[in-house]
């Protein structure tokens, strides 16, 4: 069976168990420190980047700590045992930022060296089991991926949404009817509008991996009332997308006769922000699946279809 993650322990068994990941929210390491002793590697504090922290073992002895941008990842990682099968004894690893971090026991030589499989290089937090040291320890990665997608996307309080929008003429123009019959006029309009549409999601997953959205995007209708958020198909966008076009509208106006036609033509341009939910699927290059459910914040700007608006008068 084929896993979405990777985990490798290194050290003794002794002490307790201890786990802080991002396996069910996809959070990152986004911080290491490590204190090391004579014969032994005697604590870590491990930040993620969802706000949780936590140290396991002792905090005494020399520190270094390591401080992940986002986006960068394990390119390499080796771990070592104290030699006497009991106790993590050194931690180095390399990114792809081209940054090295070393920590290792004072005063015991190293031994055996244990290049560890860091798979996506994307790091969800670490394992192990500890007591007054590090008993043993892992760094839990993320397999190769094949492709990330945020899907099941709703938007809970969409029909609670009165957007504010900005309406803009395009057009005005008026026609003179001086005769006895009914005169039809063409009115053609163009304006370019660009259309943006973002999700919330976790910056180390997306400066890590391209990650696609199906989902549908709200639109704003004009309504008797005022304007509404309506919900319009579902199709595939990336997690920021920019839609520029040229709309177009051309239309009939009759005039009757002895009258005058006022004509104005306008459009609505609404930006909103809209809490959503939806699901994470991140899949595997060996098939598996490393699925969760996330919360954010949908943010739009939109535009209305063209609005005719006639005015008739008398000459």
């Amino acid at each position: 069976m084929s896993y979405p993650t990777t985990l490798t322990l290194i050290g003794g068994n002794s002490g307790g168990a201890f786990s802080l990941t991002g396996e069910h929210n996809g959070a990152s390491l986004e911080k290491i420190g490590v204190w090391v002793g004579g014969w032994q590697v005697r604590g870590v504090k491990v930040w993620l980047s969802d706000g949780r922290v936590q140290g396991f073992g002792e905090a005494a002895g020399p520190y270094q700590e390591y401080h992940f941008q986002a986006g960068e990842c394990f390119t390499s990682l080796s771990l070592w045992g104290n030699g006497e099968g009991t106790r993590l004894g050194a931690i180095k690893f390399k990114t792809n930022q081209g940054r090295e971090f070393f920590a290792k026991m004072t005063d015991w030589g190293l031994k055996t060296e244990y290049p560890i499989d860091v798979g996506s290089g994307y790091c969800l937090g670490v394992v192990g089991r500890c007591g007054a040291d590090i008993d043993h320890m892992g760094f839990m990665f993320l397999n190769a991926v094949q492709s990330a997608v945020l899907t099941n996307v709703n938007y809970p309080t969409m029909n609670q949404l009165i957007p504010q929008v900005a309406v803009e003429g395009i057009k005005s123009i008026s026609f003179r009817n001086d005769s006895s019959n009914t005169q039809k006029q063409k009115v053609v309009t163009s304006k370019k509008i660009t259309n943006k549409s973002s999700w919330s999601v976790s910056e180390s997953l997306t400066k890590t991996f391209s990650l696609e959205v199906k989902a549908s995007i709200p639109k704003i209708a004009d309504v008797k009332v005022g304007f509404s958020v309506t919900s319009g198909s579902t199709s595939t966008y990336s997690q920021e997308q920019t839609e520029e076009r040229t709309e177009t509208l051309s239309t009939d106006i009759d005039v009757p006769p002895w009258r005058n036609v006022d004509v104005v033509i306008t459009i609505g341009r609404a930006a909103f922000d809209l809490p959503y939910t939806g699901t994470v699927q991140i899949t595997c290059k060996n098939g598996s699946v490393l699925q969760y459910e996330t919360q954010g914040t949908y943010k739009g700007i939109t535009y209305t279809d063209f609005k005719v608006i006639t005015n008739e008068s008398a000459l």
